[in-house]
């Protein structure tokens, strides 16, 4: 599944993060974007996530993660308004939607081990959906959840998803309508 232009011009802003590509954004702030993903991608982080993005990361590693995001998805960086900080990544991947001529987009986000625990996952989901629902074409937004993440599941279910029937079962999945 590769990106088209609705989530690449995906950008939003809540009460304390600014999202955006993460190329802009890190040179917007400032960040190198090699070393945000280093200091993100952590065993503790990853250990939900695909397989092949466990382990330690090496600003090697972090390159090669971004070149692949980047043929892959729309990649977002979200930012704090007050501190400049880069707490969290947000993925989107769309897929033709299923039931009309729009997009369905999958959803993957990581927050960094140090920011866990603050909101700012729901905050960053929140804004998301707001922006999702401004754009016409998005029917649905998609995220699946490991079995034994449990704030990740809250985080979907506040901003209003439900539990939706999906292969595996590693995995819940959840959806939005719009």
């Amino acid at each position: 599944m590769g990106s088209t232009e609705v989530t690449k011009k995906c950008a939003f802003r809540t009460d304390r993060l600014e999202v955006g590509e993460w190329h802009a954004m890190a040179e917007n702030y400032g960040l190198d974007l090699e070393t945000v993903v280093l200091d993100t991608l952590t065993p503790q982080t990853t250990r939900a996530l695909p397989p092949e993005w466990h382990g330690a990361f090496d600003i090697e590693r972090s390159r090669r993660w971004i070149e692949d995001r980047d043929a892959e998805s729309a990649t977002l960086l979200a930012v704090e308004h007050e501190t400049g900080a880069a707490p969290c990544l947000l993925l989107l991947f769309e897929s033709a939607s299923i039931e009309d001529s729009g997009v369905d987009v999958r959803i993957g986000y990581i927050v960094r081990d140090e920011t866990a625990g603050r909101g700012l996952a729901s905050e960053l989901i929140g804004g998301l959906v707001e922006w999702a629902r401004s754009q016409p074409t998005i029917g649905v937004l998609a995220g699946g959840v490991s079995s034994d993440n449990a704030a990740s599941a809250r985080v979907l279910i506040k901003n209003g998803f439900v539990t939706a029937a999906g292969p595996g079962s590693t995995e819940t999945f959840y959806e939005l309508r719009l």
